[in-house]
């Protein structure tokens, strides 16, 4: 049984995943980190499954920073208590279509355009300026997808919707044991569409005559 977790957006999920099929799936919605709401469907999921789980799949990203971390926090807890492997999934590969462009807002008046295939993320998203965006967005002949809700309400050929735990679940189901056993090497890191920002807190004054 595979447990999926995806918290990239505002509209986190979690699915179990047996025999082909999804027996459970839950999801719930905060403005913010998801740390608050996320432990209930855990411990949920976790009674359903019981010793049958084998696997725990959860969305890197890219997306809300505080929610992806929130995401991987769980679920590096989860398999040293279970001692079970676990991976990260692209949560661009998770939206409702195996074939879409995935537009998002990223900030600094630049959009990033991810280009999915078969549930794979083609290439790293591109960010682009406003202006170029504008221009290219006829083009486009793919699905278009968003999960911001702005971009939604001012594109009306964006329609919005978010990755699902489901959709991860089923990523993960597909996965061969060699390609479990490479990808539970590597750590859960956050998938960012720009390296992070890290400033250095100024020294204290000093107070000492």
């Amino acid at each position: 049984m595979i447990l999926a977790l995806e918290t990239s957006t505002p509209r986190a999920s979690l699915a179990l995943f047996d025999n082909g099929a999804v027996v459970w799936e839950s999801d719930f919605t905060t403005a913010r980190a998801h740390n608050a709401k996320i432990f209930e469907p855990v411990a949920e999921a976790l009674k359903i499954a019981g010793d049958a789980l084998e696997l725990i799949a959860v969305g890197i990203g890219p997306g809300s920073y505080s929610g992806v971390r929130v995401g991987i926090s769980v679920t590096n807890g989860l398999g040293l208590a279970r001692e079970i492997p676990v991976i990260g999934v692209s949560s661009l590969a998770a939206f409702p279509e195996a074939n879409c462009t995935v537009i998002s807002d990223a900030r600094r008046k630049t959009f990033a355009i991810a280009t999915v295939e078969n549930r794979e993320l083609v290439s790293e998203p591109d960010l682009i300026d406003a202006e170029k965006f504008a221009a290219l967005l006829p083009t486009f002949q793919a699905r278009l997808f968003t999960p911001d809700f702005h971009v939604a309400d001012e594109f009306e050929s964006i329609t919005l919707a978010f990755p699902t735990a489901t959709e991860l679940a089923k990523i993960a189901a597909d996965f061969d044991a060699e390609t479990v056993a490479k990808l539970a090497k590597k750590p859960l890191e956050p998938h960012y569409l720009r390296p992070p920002f890290i400033t250095v807190a100024k020294k204290k004054p000093s107070f000492r005559k």
